[in-house]
């Protein structure tokens, strides 16, 4: 048991260690080249690696009683795997979004919507102490879901941009990856630097940076296809 659990914790490590760094190689290519699809094609399986050891990770938390970081790991995976999957799916629907596209996006979303606000509430009756602070901070995260779970079909196809989405899926896999290495591996680095309440700067950086960088390439984007028309 022990055995099996270490090599998927170190094949979870190395998984997120390469995609960590694979992150940044199709943002800096040529979009569209060859290199392009073929870093990020590398990525998205690195990325899937690291849900899905996250998922047995957090199971086998949960059989040793370890519940928040069963109920951390668990929310994780399923936060990263919904815009892993869209960023990739939705560049078979470049000209129409279809109904089962949609209805996959919704599901994805209610389910993380719930999720989040389970983790929320559970954060608030452990009064925010210790790692119950990890659950706000995410639950607060993946309840920005909102607006997708409840949206319906002709919104969610009027919105975006096939590229638009495509880029917003990628770079919320690249915050979730960032964030969750600040929280576990960071903590390692930067707990001699950053004590107490100051740990969370680092828990909440990448997600402010992913933020503001979403709002900067959908614009740019969506200029330059305004630009094109």
């Amino acid at each position: 048991m022990e055995t099996s659990t270490n090599f998927i914790l170190y094949l979870h490590i190395a998984a997120g260690s390469i995609s960590l760094v694979l992150f940044w190689l199709p943002v800096i290519n040529k979009k569209g080249g060859k290199a392009h699809s073929n870093i990020g094609k590398a990525y998205v399986m690195a990325m899937w690696i690291v849900v899905f050891t996250a998922l047995a990770l957090s199971i086998k938390n949960l059989f040793i009683q370890n519940y928040i970081a069963a109920a951390f790991l668990g929310f994780l995976s399923v936060l990263t795997s919904a815009p892993l999957w869209y960023a990739k799916a939705i560049l078979n629907h470049k000209k129409e979004i279809s109904r089962s596209y949609f209805n996959r996006f919704k599901a994805l979303h209610t389910v993380i919507f719930f999720m989040a606000t389970g983790l929320v509430i559970w954060s608030v009756l452990l009064k925010v102490q210790d790692n119950a602070i990890l659950l706000l901070i995410f639950g607060i995260l993946g309840m920005t879901s909102f607006g997708d779970a409840f949206s319906n079909y002709h919104k969610i196809r009027a919105r975006e941009t096939w590229i638009v989405t495509h880029l917003r899926g990628m770079l919320s896999t690249g915050i979730a990856a960032y964030t969750a290495f600040f929280a576990f591996g960071g903590r390692q680095f930067l707990g001699n630097i950053l004590t107490d309440q100051w740990m969370v700067i680092p828990w909440v950086l990448p997600s402010i940076i992913g933020v503001l960088g979403i709002r900067y390439w959908t614009k740019k984007f969506t200029k330059r296809q305004v630009a094109t028309a």
